[in-house]
């Protein structure tokens, strides 16, 4: 939910955590996307395999934010599942909080 809600109003914010994250919809349609994100960091994680959004869709989300330049870190992680894990919070930690 958080992708699709700053995809469809892209600026420059703080940052852009998506723990299991992934655009919205059967399909992408990339003409609902406009804007210019102006290196907004963008951290996007999901698992493989993960029951509700699908490797692919977070591939081609990345592959959309990174068009309306967003600074995309993404991360599949093997088996995890629905969930998240401490890697991703310290990923989004330092790329976006510049926590270490």
């Amino acid at each position: 939910l958080t992708l699709e809600f700053v995809t469809r109003h892209a600026v420059r914010w703080g940052g852009v955590a998506a723990f299991n994250g992934g655009l919205i919809g059967d399909r992408i349609y990339s003409e609902n996307y406009q804007g210019d994100f102006a290196s907004t960091p963008v951290f996007i994680g999901s698992s493989n395999p993960d029951p509700h959004i699908p490797v692919p869709r977070v591939k081609a989300s990345t592959a959309i934010l990174k068009s309306m330049n967003a600074i995309v870190t993404e991360k599949i992680y093997p088996n995890m599942g629905h969930t998240i894990n401490q890697d991703e919070i310290e990923t989004v930690n330092r790329l976006i909080f510049n926590r270490d």
